[in-house]
């Protein structure tokens, strides 16, 4: 077996080491996983939430969106141990994309799952007390909101209008229900000059012609009417089309002729002003996780550059710890631009993660939710099956997934059929009755992945007396985290990292030797792979591990001192020490 491999198995052993059972039902389940969540819903389950657990929780807005839609963020620790700011942060986003609606219900079910076990379950309650989570469920709460209000239901009376299509007209062109099933599927017409058959295996599904074949259908649109007589459908609906893209942020930012979604400048889009914002107000931040929805993979990575581009480090780490989540989750870890980009020419620009990594250097991921039934390849970018995705709609949904094709006699276009894969809650996010084992699985991975930041503590102060009030102190300085202080080699690439410093407090107590402020650098995290170092008279000291000296003098009764140890990533610990 090779030696790389060896590593692997142990090093993930060590991860699980005192893992709970995975398979475990979280507690704390008033809510409702088999529906999806509008932006007044969030609200009031975080008002309500931050109510019950103020003591844990705080409820805040980060910004506006376009709509002028609070960006809540909901802030979990144990204030009574420590100030969030003197902790090692954990940042979550969800539903950055209009219709990946999965990634906020999994970041309120990490909510909901944090604050019903702590006091409760130790691991939990240990996560709680030491470090401090910001969960900001929708980062696009107007598209998610669009998705959620059924077809006809009234428009919001305080929208913005906006001409989404340049002719002049503000939001003309809404979607229609022609049908009246509640959902918007496609319009397809019979054309023999169409590029599309009937399956020969499935007479719901159509396949590509042939080119010697004639066709026999024409997708022409989503359901709805072309109100605006432009050629075009539900182009134009209530409040904008323009919406959250992950393509605004200021990391290989692209104008929007090379990446669409780039838009006029960095920034330009007030949600990703108001997660860079955040994130700057916060340097804290160890970690990040944004939850995407389809394919059902762990991303890492650039998106536009190769692994060569990753420290060997960060690499290495990215990869033991994605090993760990597709242990939990099932979701394989895939690199952004090597397996999860098909155009290598024309690579993702502007990204979120792409900007955390390379500016404040925190550890990111990005989680796409949900792999659909039929997706044959790693990603959904390498092949479907519809005719597996139909067997299992068929099976596990009654064929509800599907909508079987119906004729409409359209005012525009004729005779129209109207059907189709719901697109929202089969192929973009899971059927509700399939929904919570996909957050309860990335929660649990989650939470595991918030042990693994960085920790200080005070291992140990030893103080020896050397007689006339005379006294030397000896501080171990311990990171108990996976990662390093500095979390990512590549945040001292690029001088985001700051050092460890330690300060001793003086309590009717003077220093006559050492510092009472000491840079003592970085801190190597405690990795299996991590072999220890000799220090004063051979003594073996874990890398994750550096000491700190003084020699002090009491000048009365009740001196003391107090080691306090501090990094942005890491957190704050302290110690007193009695004099005598």
């Amino acid at each position: 077996m090779r030696k790389g491999l060896v590593l692997s198995i142990a090093l993930l052993g060590f991860l699980f080491s005192g893992n709970r059972d995975l398979s475990a039902r979280p507690a704390g389940f008033a809510v409702d996983w088999t529906k999806y969540h509008n932006h007044a819903d969030v609200t009031n389950m975080l008002k309500s939430w931050s109510g019950e657990y103020k003591n844990i929780c705080k409820m805040s807005s980060i910004g506006k969106s376009f709509q002028g839609k609070d960006l809540w963020c909901m802030e979990i620790t144990n204030y009574a141990a420590g100030t969030p700011e003197g902790k090692s942060g954990i940042y979550l986003d969800g539903n950055t994309h209009d219709e990946e609606l999965g990634g906020a219900e999994t970041c309120l079910y990490i909510i909901n799952h944090l604050l019903t076990n702590y006091g409760k379950d130790p691991a939990i309650t240990k996560l709680v007390d030491t470090k401090v989570f910001y969960i900001v469920p929708k980062i696009n709460p107007d598209g998610s909101d669009v998705h959620l209000r059924k077809p006809g239901d009234p428009v919001e009376p305080n929208l913005k209008k906006v001409d989404d299509d340049g002719d002049g007209l503000l939001d003309e062109d809404d979607r229609e229900d022609l049908n009246g099933d509640g959902l918007i599927t496609l319009m397809r017409i019979r054309d023999e000059n169409g590029p599309m058959k009937t399956s020969p295996k499935d007479s719901r599904l159509m396949v590509q012609r042939k080119i010697d074949e004639k066709g026999e259908w024409r997708i022409i649109g989503p359901e709805g009417l072309d109100n605006d007589k432009d050629g075009r459908i539900n182009e134009d609906p209530p409040g904008s089309a323009v919406t959250v893209t992950n393509r605004n942020y200021p990391a290989y930012w692209a104008a929007e002729w090379i990446q669409s979604g780039g838009g006029i400048y960095p920034l330009s889009q007030p949600e990703a002003k108001a997660q860079v914002d955040f994130l700057l107000a916060h340097p804290n931040i160890a970690s990040t996780q944004s939850f995407h929805t389809h394919s059902g993979v762990i991303l890492y990575g650039y998106c536009g550059l190769t692994d060569d581009y990753l420290p060997a480090e960060d690499l290495k780490n990215f990869k033991i710890i994605g090993a760990l989540g597709t242990e939990i989750s099932g979701y394989a870890l895939l690199s952004v631009f090597g397996a999860f980009t098909t155009d290598k020419f024309n690579p993702r620009h502007g990204d979120f993660t792409d900007w955390i990594y390379d500016t404040i250097g925190a550890f990111p991921f990005c989680t796409e939710l949900w792999k659909a039934p039929g997706e044959t390849g790693r990603s959904t970018f390498d092949g479907t099956d519809e005719n597996i995705a139909m067997q299992w709609n068929d099976k596990e949904l009654g064929g509800k997934g599907f909508i079987n094709w119906t004729k409409f006699q359209h005012p525009q276009f004729g005779e129209v059929e109207i059907g189709g894969w719901n697109r929202v809650f089969f192929t973009r996010n899971p059927p509700p009755k399939f929904a919570e084992a996909e957050w309860r699985k990335t929660c649990l991975f989650e939470v595991k992945r918030a042990e693994l930041v960085p920790n200080l503590r005070i291992a140990d102060v030893k103080m020896t007396s050397l007689g006339d009030k005379l006294y030397k102190i000896v501080a171990i300085v311990e990171n108990d985290g996976y990662l390093p202080t500095y979390v990512t080699q590549k945040a001292i690439d690029t001088k985001a990292a700051k050092p460890v410093v330690v300060k001793v407090g003086l309590d009717k107590a003077e220093l006559l030797f050492g510092e009472e402020k000491t840079d003592i650098g970085h801190i190597k995290g405690n990795s299996p792979d991590s072999p220890a170092r000799y220090g004063p008279g051979d003594a073996l000291i874990p890398v994750n591990q550096k000491t700190v000296q003084w020699l002090v003098r009491a000048k009365g009764s009740g001196a003391s001192v107090i080691v306090t140890a501090s990094s942005p990533k890491a957190g704050t610990a302290s110690r007193k020490i009695p004099l005598g």
